[in-house]
């Protein structure tokens, strides 16, 4: 074999490696509606995910890590609101249950930060972070500042993400 021929045999080989491993099973608009249907609200969960413009050409990783980062999102606003309002309040019992609950928040985040890093690990992590959540109940029943309805939307997010990371058994 001359060294051209053995270039051109190394090259099919790295090219063929390369093609394979850049090409994923990218995940189609009928696969997403198919998880979606697995939440509570079919429309409402693939809008979510369509929101990101990342979604175009992502496999079953990619969109699991897509929904923990809108889920990470999502929690960080309602951490920064639950600082506000606790900043905001002159009722120290009040306060003490936005901090509470920031502090809630403050652990989801890390959760899905961990959920992101192992995706496969992620619905422990969705469960726990739920758990997080029903533990501030009672500051969103005597709270009148939409925190209880920020925090129904963010379980649904959860949800989503729930489907994506169980997707990828």
């Amino acid at each position: 074999m001359n060294m051209f021929t053995t270039f051109s045999h190394v090259f099919i080989l790295v090219s063929i490696i390369f093609i394979s491993s850049t090409t994923c099973t990218k995940i189609t608009d009928e696969e997403i509606k198919q998880l979606c249907s697995k939440t509570s609200n079919l429309n409402r969960c693939y809008k979510l995910l369509k929101s990101d413009h990342r979604i175009t050409n992502v496999d079953a990783k990619g969109l699991a890590e897509i929904s923990i980062d809108l889920a990470s999102k999502n929690a960080n606003e309602i951490h920064s609101m639950l600082d506000a309002l606790a900043k905001g309040t002159r009722s120290s019992q009040l306060r003490e249950m936005y901090n509470h609950c920031a502090k809630n928040y403050d652990n989801i985040i890390r959760d899905l930060e961990e959920a992101k890093k192992n995706p496969n690990m992620g619905a422990a992590q969705v469960a726990v972070a739920s758990e997080e959540i029903k533990s501030c109940k009672i500051v969103f029943a005597v709270d009148h500042s939409h925190v209880s309805k920020k925090s129904e939307d963010f379980s649904f997010v959860l949800s989503v993400v729930r489907v994506t990371v169980d997707n990828l058994d």
